[in-house]
């Protein structure tokens, strides 16, 4: 079961199940063909660790007669084209800046699906190895995403009364939400991943047309598994929190917030200079303001109407899954270090009160003080001031403050909690 490395390390692990069931509509044909996908992946996996071989190259040529194969069991046009044009990569993949962009502007009804060299976080590296995953589209949440699309232009007004007059909207991504039931190789490493940003994270970084891709199922397990558990270790009576469907509901706009804050700039995108200046403190600014900018998008009040939004829900929401990020250690992840930059800067101004036995968490407070610290980010770090810039890294990023990193993880503790999938689509007999 346990095929792959952990990350980070360490001594030991808390390991829970997720079952992801095979879907009911595909037929026998399609489960068995993509079934096979998944052992092909984890076959070609193991041996590029090893050697080029002409056995893996055949097994490559097979992964691509397969999609060709998977492709008229589908109705859907989108579907059947997103499998040919797969096979047509896999066969080729000097065909990659062409057909990748292709993908991603797809809107598959029936099967999402990615093959082929995906990117590791593990180590902090660059490098990408071989990965399957398969999906079905989620209706019902992608609506909740198109809600925040529709009403972006709305959100953008919002944030420049509040936050910056001059704010722009670049060209953004599209979003597709998905419940996964099949998945191999690198993107079945640990931890598990609930989202993927295409092509970029199979080596196309600059391309025409962008797709953020959401495991929806994952997302939900891990806010269950982990940041509700962490509410009742706070205390928080059952009634604080709503049940899994609605939180769902919450933790989807604000991620599709997420991509979209992405887009902000002021007067144009600085990061790429700050990149060169410190790699790893421009990711995590660049995903601490995404990440507020999407709250206060929740709270542009078409947005907020529109999806019925609770503004002390969507606080405690949020809080817990900070609290989450940063547990799963500043240093080993950007998005880990931007919940640090918010944590600490919300303990520093009375939202947060931790002391040695208890963790309290003010909503009261929140919203003014994350507004503010939006205010503070986007005046230092979107202004063009390199500089500013970096003198706000230096003040705010873990990775420049290691002894205060190791203090308050030593009080918070570090995650080691993962999940794994029990894939029911392996049971399907090849």
């Amino acid at each position: 079961m346990f095929t792959t490395s952990f990350w980070p390390a360490a001594a030991a692990y808390q390991v829970s199940m997720m079952d992801l069931d095979a879907p009911e509509n595909l037929s026998p044909k399609a489960l068995q063909t993509i079934h096979y996908c998944l052992r092909l992946t984890e076959a070609i996996n193991q041996l590029e660790a090893a050697c080029e071989s002409r056995l893996l190259d055949a097994l490559r040529e097979e992964m691509s007669i397969q999609c060709f194969r998977l492709a008229p069991l589908f109705d859907d046009p989108d579907t059947r084209r997103g499998l040919f044009l797969r096979a047509e990569m896999l066969a080729d993949d000097s065909c990659g800046k062409k057909v990748l962009p292709q993908i991603a502007g797809l809107n598959e009804q029936q099967l999402v699906l990615g093959i082929g060299n995906t990117s590791t976080w593990v180590g902090k590296s660059r490098q990408s190895f071989y990965s399957s995953w398969f999906g079905e589209p989620a209706p019902v949440l992608q609506e909740v995403s198109d809600v925040m699309d529709s009403l972006f232009p709305e959100s953008l007004l919002y944030l420049q009364k509040e936050i910056a007059a001059d704010l722009l909207a670049m060209p953004g991504c599209a979003y597709k939400i998905i419940n996964l039931f099949g998945i191999a190789g690198e993107a079945n490493t640990y931890p598990k991943h609930f989202a993927y940003f295409f092509p970029e994270d199979e080596g196309l970084k600059y391309s025409p047309v962008k797709r953020t891709v959401v495991f929806a199922n994952t997302y939900q397990q891990l806010f269950e598994l982990f940041s509700r558990t962490e509410a009742a270790r706070m205390g928080w009576t059952e009634g604080m929190l709503p049940d899994s469907q609605v939180c769902q509901r919450y933790l989807i706009a604000w991620f599709r917030g997420h991509d979209l804050g992405h887009s902000l700039v002021r007067n144009e995108n600085v990061f790429p200079a700050l990149s060169k200046i410190d790699r790893w403190g421009s990711m995590m600014v660049q995903e601490a303001l995404a990440d507020q900018f999407g709250l206060l998008m929740c709270l542009t009040p078409q947005v907020a109407a529109g999806l019925q939004l609770d503004r002390i829900v969507l606080a405690r929401i949020y809080f817990l899954e900070m609290l989450r990020y940063l547990r799963r250690g500043p240093l080993s992840y950007p998005d880990a270090g931007a919940a640090w930059i918010q944590f600490n800067y919300l303990r520093e101004h009375g939202c947060i009160d931790l002391s040695a036995e208890t963790l309290d968490f003010h909503p009261d407070l929140f919203y003014p003080q994350m507004a503010d610290l939006t205010r503070l980010m986007s005046e230092e770090l979107l202004s063009g001031d390199a500089q500013r810039a970096q003198a706000f890294m230096l003040q705010y990023c873990p990775h420049n403050h290691p002894e205060d990193v190791d203090i308050l993880m030593a009080r918070l503790g570090t995650t080691n909690d993962m999940i794994e999938y029990n894939q029911l689509i392996k049971r399907v007999p090849l």
